[in-house]
């Protein structure tokens, strides 16, 4: 009724049971590795959560210049800007007008 496992299993699962150990201990021994490798992962939650939030445009400034985009819900397409602008208000003009010159306004 019980099958009969061979000790040759039983010895690779724990000799990678005491690979992975020994891994874990590479990786997170060192505190400013260990901090860096959770602020990755919870970096990558924080994308997630963003991404899961009824957003309809962002703005953000990088090196002086201005970028941004902004969704267009009645056609259902993002419009991005990622060219650079000197101003946030430069960049919402910008957005508007092309907005306008493709008959995608919607407000």
């Amino acid at each position: 009724m019980w099958a009969h496992v061979p000790m040759q299993n039983h010895r690779g699962y724990k000799e990678r049971a005491v690979m992975i150990d020994w891994l874990v201990h590479k990786l997170f021994w060192w505190t400013p590795l260990r901090e860096a490798i959770f602020e990755e992962v919870h970096f990558y939650d924080q994308i997630e959560a963003a991404m899961n939030e009824p957003t309809t445009n962002l703005t953000w400034e990088e090196n002086g210049k201005w970028y941004g985009y902004t969704l267009n819900e009645m056609h259902k397409i993002y419009l991005f800007d990622d060219t650079g602008h000197e101003s946030m208000t430069d960049l919402w003009d910008d957005l508007w007008r092309r907005d306008s010159d493709y008959n995608l306004m919607y407000r």
